[in-house]
C-alpha cells in the first residue's frame, strides 16, 4: 500500500470513529429521554409500557446505538478487529 492509501485509510477510520461517537451520543440521549418519560418503569403492564410517552424515543435510541456499533458494516467496510 502506498503512503497516500494509508493516509486515506487513517482518515476513513477517524471519520468512522467520529460517526460512531455521534450516533452513540444521540442514541444515549434518546434512551435517557425515553426512560425519563416512561418513569416509573416498575408496576407497568406491557401494554402500559408500549403505550407510554417515552416508548418511541426509547426504542429509537436503542436502534441508533445498534447502528453505531454496526457503522463499519453500514459503510461497506469489513471489520478487521
Amino acid at each position: 500500500m502506498s503512503d497516500s492509501d494509508q493516509k486515506l485509510d487513517s482518515k476513513e477510520e477517524q471519520s468512522l470513529q467520529f460517526m460512531k461517537k455521534v450516533l452513540l451520543g444521540i442514541g444515549g440521549i434518546f434512551v435517557l429521554v425515553g426512560l425519563v418519560r416512561q418513569w416509573p418503569l416498575a408496576g407497568k403492564t406491557y401494554m402500559q409500557f408500549i403505550e407510554g410517552d417515552g416508548y418511541m424515543s426509547l426504542m429509537m435510541g436503542l436502534i441508533i446505538i445498534v447502528l453505531a456499533f454496526a457503522i463499519k458494516l453500514l459503510v461497506g467496510q469489513e471489520d478487521d478487529s
